[in-house]
C-alpha cells in the first residue's frame, strides 16, 4: 500500500525526539547503523540551500485553463511558468490513477513575502476589464489577488549535529538523517510540535508517531518528516474526527472520502517541500498515533482499497462539518474551475414530500436561499440538529447549524486594519458581491470612508471577520448603532460530504455507497 510524508515541524533551529527501541539510521555517504533507545536533540552544524519561493496565482485540473492564464500573463509582460504537481498513482486493479495539477506562478526569490507583494502588486496593475474574463485573476478593481507561496526548490545539501542525552559526544551527518525502528511496532515521540498553526488553539505537544523519523537540513532549520502507511496515517486522521456514537456507515463514508483526499493532494499543497502534506489544518490534521482510535481502525479496515474516482482520477473528496442546506461547488471555496464530482446538492433529499423545497432551493440565488432558510429553518435538510438530532458527542455543534456573532464597529475596524494591508478608512459597510447557491459568500466588498477593498474566497472572508474564523461565509449582516451582527448558517466551506448530513442519512438507514453518491455525483467507488 502507499505510504505518506507529512512535515510534523517544519524550518525549527532544533529539534528532540525519544526513539523508543533500537533504530536504523540511514545517511547519504554512509552505510546505514543501528542507535539504542534514548532521548537525541538536532541542531544545524551547516546549512543546505536556501529555499526559493514563487507566488502561485492558480491551480486547475484542466491544463488548458491554467495554459490560458499563463499565456496571458506573460502577453501582460509578467514572469509567469507553469508548474506541474501531483503525479499518478498505481491502484492495483484500477492501474495508475491521475492526480496531477497546473499550476501559473509569478517570480521567484528567497523571501516569501517580498515575492508575494510583487506578484500582488503586478497583477493589480492589470485593469480588472481584463483580469475578469480569466479563471483565477482578479473580479473587481479593488480586489486583493488570491496568492500562495509555493516553495520551488528541493531542500539539499546541509548537516546535522546529532547528540544523545547523558553523553558528551555529538555527531556530525550529512542530510537528510533517516531514523526507522527495527521493530515496526516501536514509536518515535517529537518534542514541542506543534498544533492549530495560527489559530487560537495554537499549542506545542510532544506527540508520538508510528513509521519513520527523518530530520533535513532546511534553510536555516530543521525540519521532521514522518514517512508512514496510508492507512496508519488515516488511523490517526480519524481517530480526531471519529465518535464512537456516530453510525458505523457515516464513518465509513468519510473514510473513504479522507483516503481519497489525501491521495488527490499528496505532492501538490507542499510542492518543493521535504514533505507531501503538512500536520495541521492546512492539510489534514495529524497528530500521531496519540489520536489513534480502535474504531477508526476497525472502519478503515472495513473499507480497505476504497477510493473515489472520476474520468481516470482520484477524486479530491473534500469535505466539511455542516454544510447547512445545501452543499456548495468547488469554485465557491476555490479556483474557478467546475469539478463535476464537487457541485452542489441537498443535503438529504430523501425526505418524502420536500422534493418541491429541494427543487425552489437548487433553482434559487443564494441570497434567496440563505434568507429564505434564516427566517424557517428547512426540517428535510440531514444536518439540521431539529429534525435529525446529533449524537451526544456532537451536542456542541448544534449552535453551528445556525450561528449569530457580533462585532462591534470598533473591533470590526481594528481586524480590518491587522488583516488588511491596503488602508481604506474607517469601516461604513460590508457589501456580498457574489454568493455561491448554499449562501456562502465567494466575494465580499468593505467600504471604508477612504476607499473600498474586495477579499475572497470564502476562507479568507471568514477570518478577516474574526479573531480566529467564523463558522462558515453564509451569513447575513445586521447593522446596528454599536455595530454589526452576523447570522449564518453551516460550519466549514460547505463543499463535498457534510459530515453531520451524512450522520443524519446514515441513522435514517443509508449506507456508505448512498452518501457518497449524493455528495460526490458522478464519482465512483473504485477497489484497489
Amino acid at each position: 500500500m502507499e505510504t505518506v510524508r507529512v512535515g510534523i515541524s517544519i524550518r525549527k533551529p532544533a529539534l528532540s525526539f525519544r526513539l523508543t527501541g533500537d533504530t536504523r539510521v540511514t545517511v547519504p555517504g554512509r552505510e546505514p547503523f543501528i542507535i539504542g533507545k534514548g532521548q537525541y536533540s538536532t541542531e544545524l552544524n551547516s546549512l543546505s540551500e536556501p529555499p526559493t519561493w514563487a507566488a502561485k496565482v492558480c491551480t486547475f485540473i484542466d491544463p488548458a485553463l491554467a495554459e490560458r492564464t499563463h499565456a496571458f500573463l506573460r502577453e501582460q509582460g509578467l514572469d509567469a511558468r507553469l508548474l506541474t504537481m501531483g503525479g499518478t498513482v498505481d491502484w492495483g486493479q484500477a492501474g495508475e490513477l491521475d492526480t496531477t495539477v497546473t499550476s501559473v506562478i509569478i517570480g521567484s526569490g528567497e523571501d516569501a513575502e517580498s515575492v508575494l507583494e510583487s506578484a500582488s502588486n503586478q497583477l493589480q496593475a492589470i485593469p480588472s476589464t481584463l483580469t475578469a474574463t480569466l479563471p483565477g485573476l482578479r473580479c473587481y478593481e479593488d480586489e486583493i489577488p488570491r496568492l500562495e507561496a509555493v516553495r520551488i526548490n528541493r531542500p539539499a545539501g546541509g548537516q546535522i549535529c546529532i547528540h544523545r542525552d547523558q553523553e558528551s559526544d555529538s555527531t556530525i551527518l550529512n542530510s537528510p538523517v533517516c531514523f526507522e525502528p527495527v521493530d515496526p511496532d516501536h514509536l518515535f515521540e517529537l518534542v514541542d510540535v506543534t498544533i492549530g498553526i495560527q489559530f487560537h488553539w495554537q499549542h506545542d505537544e510532544t506527540l508520538p508517531f508510528r513509521g519513520a523519523l527523518e530530520i533535513v537540513s532546511d534553510g536555516n532549520g530543521l525540519t521532521a518528516v514522518n514517512e508512514v502507511d496510508l492507512d496508519e496515517y488515516l488511523a490517526s486522521l480519524m481517530g480526531s474526527e471519529m465518535r464512537s456514537d456516530w453510525p458505523s456507515e457515516a464513518l465509513a463514508a468519510q473514510a473513504v472520502a479522507a483516503r481519497s483526499t489525501v491521495l488527490a493532494t499528496r505532492n501538490r499543497h507542499h510542492y518543493g517541500e521535504a514533505f507531501q502534506l503538512c500536520h495541521d489544518d492546512h492539510c489534514q490534521c495529524y497528530q500521531g498515533a496519540s489520536r489513534e482510535s480502535d474504531l477508526a481502525r476497525s472502519v478503515l479496515k472495513s473499507i480497505r482499497g476504497l477510493v473515489l474516482e472520476y474520468d481516470g482520477r482520484i477524486a479530491d473528496a473534500r469535505y466539511a462539518k455542516t454544510s447547512g442546506v445545501l452543499t456548495d461547488g468547488h469554485e465557491i471555496a476555490w479556483d474557478d474551475e467546475i469539478v463535476p464530482y464537487l457541485v452542489p446538492v441537498p443535503c438529504g433529499p430523501g425526505e418524502p414530500g420536500h422534493e418541491d423545497n429541494v427543487r425552489e432551493a437548487l433553482d434559487s440565488t443564494g441570497e434567496e436561499n440563505l434568507n429564505r432558510w434564516l427566517a424557517n429553518m428547512p426540517s428535510w435538510t440531514a444536518c439540521n440538529p431539529e429534525s435529525h438530532p446529533y449524537p451526544p458527542s456532537a451536542r456542541e455543534m448544534e449552535e453551528l447549524f445556525h450561528w449569530r456573532q457580533e462585532l462591534s464597529w470598533d473591533r470590526l475596524n481594528e481586524l480590518v486594519q491587522q488583516r488588511l494591508s491596503e488602508n481604506i478608512g474607517q469601516v461604513t459597510r460590508l457589501e456580498p458581491l457574489v454568493r455561491g447557491i448554499s449562501g456562502r459568500i465567494v466575494y465580499l466588498r468593505v467600504h471604508g470612508d477612504l476607499g473600498s477593498i474586495t477579499v475572497g474566497k470564502e476562507l479568507v472572508i471568514r477570518r478577516l471577520l474574526s479573531d480566529s474564523h467564523l463558522p462558515s461565509s453564509a451569513f447575513v449582516i445586521h447593522e446596528h448603532g454599536d455595530g454589526i451582527i452576523l447570522e449564518g448558517l453551516g460550519w466549514g466551506h460547505g463543499v463535498g460530504l457534510c459530515q453531520l448530513g451524512a450522520c443524519g442519512l446514515a441513522s435514517r438507514g443509508w449506507d456508505r455507497n448512498r452518501i457518497l453518491e449524493l455528495f460526490y455525483p458522478q464519482a465512483t467507488l473504485t477497489e484497489y
